[in-house]
């Protein structure tokens, strides 16, 4: 059965021992990210914060923190959760979605004249250099201008004091392709930032590869196998999930531009200060005890590696099986957002080489190694094995520029792409020498013996003479 809403997964959460409630007052001045930073060293549950210092309302983070949450969320194993990710992820978004003349998020009305930000985001500063309080796990809602499609994603808004914070969007994320259209037509952007829904919304807006056309709360709708509610936004044409805990609104200011940053990034340094656009909200909408949603941002593991792990890995997979190799057995993306692991079949001799020229074409990759299929990509001693035999590095490396990334490799050059690399470890198809180990047959027989092998009848060790 689909969550209708965050609340009922917190309550999954809290029933399955994956929720720890903190009553005591914290900061939200670099305490909160401390004990969020914490929580994800240790692969800890979720968090509901109850007493933030000046702020009334309830915070929930780490919510996706780790896989086995992200695998509730779909109701699947936890070992199943790329492929049946890449199923439901797969799905034919739904035509249309209901509209209800009201919700729960239209509990609470804020007009501009009302509205204070401080009253509905807390002003976390997550890491000490930040440049300043962020609202970072918004869902945006948007319009395409040209096809009138909505479109919804994640992106960091940095406050900037009363009703207005930045808005990063990165080129070529969707949020900055139809950002870029309104400016063109001398238009601001109309925004609907939703803070706490259903976390399939948020698993919905990070599928890799996905074309403009495809709304992503449609798409949502589909891999629930249910129906939700929309709601109209207040001051503009926007739907809105109905069930989500605050919505504001606002536009984005055409041609206007102020400085955005520091951020602690996801490869774990402090991102550049960029000028970015602005957003000025000028009306807000909230249930009537809403949470706030927040996700810790550093270096691995946090949420937002939990995020792009399950989106990259089965999008990567989907992407190339339909195309340049098919026989793919396995993708794995480690945590650092930037390394695809692919195991391959081998059709043709130069195949791990395309696979590689396939996957450089995503703005992050950049380091992409190719085993064998009889290599675990999630295993990295048996990665480095096949690196240390298989790879030879005057013939199995290609590189390029390319790769964009916020991190100091690029920083390093002065630019903000850095220089991609791939990793042929795949033998050659004439083939190596046999690999020595066991009959699959006598590890068969081996594997039905191990109970009685490892019960001894007794002690029949020798005394030493």
């Amino acid at each position: 059965m689909a969550y209708t809403d965050m609340r009922q997964f917190v309550a999954k959460l809290d029933a399955a021992g994956e929720l720890v409630q903190i009553d005591a007052e914290v900061d939200p001045v670099e305490e909160v990210g401390a004990i969020c930073r914490e929580m994800l060293d240790q692969g800890g549950p979720a968090i509901l914060f109850t007493n933030i210092k000046g702020y009334n309302h309830r915070l929930l983070a780490n919510m996706m923190g780790t896989t086995s949450r992200a695998a509730m969320v779909l109701e699947c194993a936890e070992e199943d959760l790329i492929e049946s990710y890449g199923e439901l992820s797969a799905r034919k978004e739904v035509e249309e979605l209901p509209v209800a003349a009201s919700g729960p998020c239209k509990e609470v009305h804020i007009s501009e004249a009302d509205l204070d930000l401080d009253e509905l985001v807390p002003q976390i500063l997550s890491n000490p250099e930040d440049g300043g309080p962020f609202l970072n796990y918004g869902l945006m809602i948007v319009r395409d201008p040209d096809t009138g499609v909505q479109n919804m994603g994640v992106y960091r808004l940095q406050r900037r004091g009363g009703r207005r914070t930045g808005f990063w969007s990165m080129p070529p994320s969707h949020g900055a392709v139809i950002r870029n259209k309104w400016e063109a037509m001398d238009k601001p952007m109309e925004v609907a930032v939703c803070i706490g829904g259903d976390p399939m919304l948020y698993l919905a807006s990070q599928v890799a590869g996905l074309d403009l056309s495809v709304d992503e709360l449609k798409l949502a709708a589909a891999m629930r196998g249910e129906s939700f509610d929309l709601v109209k936004a207040e001051t503009s044409d926007l739907m809105v999930p109905a069930n989500c805990e605050i919505v504001l609104e606002g536009k984005v200011l055409a041609h206007h531009r102020e400085p955005e940053g520091p951020y602690g990034e996801y490869p774990g340094y402090y991102g550049p200060v960029l000028d970015f656009p602005v957003v000025e909200f000028h009306h807000a909408t909230h249930r009537k005890d809403p949470i706030y949603a927040y996700t810790y941002m550093g270096i691995p593991p946090t949420e937002s590696h939990v995020l792009f792990q399950v989106g990259n890995e089965s999008g990567f997979l989907r992407k190339l099986r339909n195309g340049t190799a098919p026989t793919v057995v396995d993708v794995h993306c480690p945590p650092d957002a930037h390394t695809v692991i692919v195991s391959l079949k081998k059709s043709y001799e130069e195949q791990a080489k395309h696979v590689m020229y396939e996957l450089f074409t995503s703005r992050l990759v950049k380091t992409v190694i190719v085993v064998d299929e009889d290599v675990d990509p999630r295993n990295f001693e048996q990665v480095f094995w096949a690196l240390a035999n298989r790879f030879h590095a005057d013939e199995d490396i290609v590189t390029g520029p390319g790769a964009c990334t916020i991190g100091p490799s690029a920083q390093k050059y002065n630019s903000k792409h850095a220089v991609k690399m791939g990793m042929d470890a795949t033998e050659p198809l004439e083939g190596y020498p046999a690999i020595s180990r066991p009959r699959p047959e006598m590890m068969d027989k081996v594997r039905a013996r191990w109970g009685e092998l490892m019960t001894p009848k007794a002690s029949k060790m020798r005394a030493k003479r």
